[in-house]
């Protein structure tokens, strides 16, 4: 991680964690409102856990082994597909004409659809009992005007028990006496193509009509499904006769609840079509893993390892050390005093000309100006200067005191000219 100063880094993690706390505040709020959705009084959806919601009959089919599924889609052929026995039930959206045309398909080919309605135009130009009849002349139209609760529990007649839906039941109790309108006295039960499955005191509970190879299993009333019909009387045996039933007659064993047609669809954009090809396929997993390959090497490419480390200031070389070459020569002639010369005078005009003063200035008065430089001891910088123009006073000067002199030289320098670190 690069130093406090260095922005970037901090700027792109918090871009970041602010779109990851985006993305879970929307999860979490498209939760909360599924859940309340759920929680809507008279919807037999099976994510609700109310007394008119579908979620114990959901587990009840599942702890029967039937491993019953779930729909957010349009019912068109590719869901349908995916499902033998379709559950329908008091759905607050209508079937679009697309829907029903897929559905009626689906049935001739040897679905079950489970509905409390029969959808609109779905039995048109379909045979019934060698005639062609719609859906409005089914004999399965339910008779609205009693919808009051019941003040005793029905129960079915002895007569009747040997119907498919009444194995193992006596007693059944539904929220309303909502029962299907015609005198079945005259349909053949044997395998016709209407015929009745439940029959109580009221009358008709549920009643089944053949489309092509499939069946429509039509409920008067739904509410024996209920969370808070469930456990009364028989209609947990009922449930289970129901399921049971219908996989009987159904091409195979795939259950599946329409929770699309109860406010939970999910309609499908082009950017969920190509998420789903990303996610989904082969060629959509690859793309991903390129991407994320040339996104992490363009990051690691661009990024450096460890700390950021200041740049060395690099020092030249001291101007003294052409000084020292000239004065070599001399001094291996034995001009020990020359050379002396030679180095002070360079650096005495050079230090006067820094400071802004007259070369025959004091040398109390440049070691003043140079202390102010550097914040030295100025009584450092006189001493040598004095020493010098005492060494350069004598007729001789011996190549030790020339070395010694030569050494104060170069570290004067070195401090004025090179900025190196004060004197201590």
């Amino acid at each position: 991680m690069s130093p406090k100063k260095h922005k970037t880094d901090y700027l792109i993690l918090g871009i970041l964690g602010a779109l990851t706390a985006g993305v879970l505040f929307v999860l979490v709020v498209r939760d909360l409102e599924r859940q309340s959705h759920s929680q809507r009084s008279g919807i037999r959806t099976t994510y609700s856990t109310n007394v008119d919601g579908a979620i114990v009959c959901y587990k009840l089919f599942e702890r029967l082994g039937v491993s019953p599924a779930r729909s957010e889609k349009i019912l068109l052929s590719n869901v349908l597909d995916e499902a033998d026995v379709l559950f329908h039930l008091d759905p607050i959206v209508s079937m679009g004409p697309g829907e029903v045309e897929d559905v009626r398909v689906w049935l001739i080919s040897g679905g079950v659809l489970v509905c409390t309605e029969i959808p609109r135009d779905l039995a048109h130009d379909l045979r019934v009992s060698g005639r062609d009849r719609t859906f409005r002349d089914s004999p399965f139209r339910r008779n609205k005007t009693d919808k009051s609760r019941s003040s005793e529990i029905p129960s079915v007649p002895s007569d009747h028990q040997s119907l498919p839906l009444a194995r193992d039941i006596r007693n059944v109790s539904f929220k309303t006496s909502k029962v299907f309108s015609a005198d079945f006295s005259d349909i053949d039960n044997t395998g016709g193509a209407a015929e009745f499955l439940l029959l109580d005191d009221r009358g008709v509970r549920i009643g089944t009509q053949r489309l092509g190879r499939g069946r429509l299993i039509i409920l008067s009333d739904s509410s024996f499904l209920a969370n808070g019909q469930i456990g009364e009387s028989d209609n947990s045996v009922l449930a289970a006769n129901l399921v049971a039933y219908a996989l009987s007659i159904a091409r195979g064993n795939r259950v599946v609840f329409d929770e699309y047609h109860l406010g939970y669809g999910y309609h499908e954009t082009g950017f969920g079509v190509l998420s789903r090809l990303l996610f989904s396929s082969t060629a959509g997993w690859a793309v991903l893993s390129l991407t994320a390959a040339g996104v992490l090497f363009m990051v690691q490419k661009g990024r450096r390892f460890g700390f950021r480390r200041s740049l060395e200031t690099k020092h030249r070389r001291s101007k003294l050390e052409y000084i020292y070459g000239v004065g070599s020569t001399y001094r291996s002639a034995g001009a020990t005093r020359l050379t002396l010369k030679l180095v002070f005078t360079w650096l005495k005009r050079r230090a006067t000309d820094l400071v802004g003063l007259a070369q025959n200035a004091s040398n109390r008065t440049i070691a003043t100006e140079l202390s102010r430089r550097t914040g030295a001891d100025p009584r450092q910088y006189q001493e040598v200067l004095d020493r010098c123009d005492r060494l350069l006073a004598q007729s001789s000067l011996s190549e030790r005191h020339l070395l010694l002199t030569m050494k104060q030289l170069a570290q004067i320098e070195t401090e004025i000219f090179n900025e190196h670190r004060n004197r201590k």
